[in-house]
């Protein structure tokens, strides 16, 4: 009798899910912040002077959770950093000292808003190119 019951409990389960429309809850897209204007957070980035070393500081309201996310133009995330409710300033140091040459992305978000940043990485390489002039008649 007990094989029955569960028997019958998982046909009508199985029947109940097959029968339903699956849906998924709509994703919101964080607002991106134009000109460092977000309710919520301010960010300043800033390179050291003769270096590949990229300072990122960030100041916000107490209470709320943030993120900042580097990443290269794949979408592939290098770095991944999340900051508790209790800070309201934070500042870091990005060493692309190790990183080869290519367009990197960084991200800062909340919940709600999010300021997007675009780093071009490129060496130059200073050296001295020999030629050979050639005339033809």
């Amino acid at each position: 009798m007990k094989k029955m019951l569960k028997s019958l409990t998982a046909a009508a389960f199985g029947i109940l899910l097959l029968s339903s429309n699956v849906s998924a809850l709509p994703f919101e897209a964080k607002i991106e912040c134009k000109n460092n204007n977000c309710r919520n957070f301010r960010m300043g980035m800033y390179q050291i002077k003769n270096t590949v070393t990229m300072k990122v500081l960030v100041e916000k309201v107490k209470g709320s959770r943030m993120a900042m996310r580097l990443m290269n133009d794949k979408g592939q995330i290098l770095h991944e950093e999340t900051f508790g409710k209790s800070f309201s300033k934070f500042g870091r140091s990005l060493n692309f000292s190790e990183i080869p040459d290519g367009n990197y992305t960084l991200e800062i978000s909340d919940n709600e808003e999010r300021i997007v940043r675009y780093i071009r990485l490129a060496t130059k390489n200073v050296s001295e190119v020999s030629r050979t002039l050639v005339a033809m008649n």
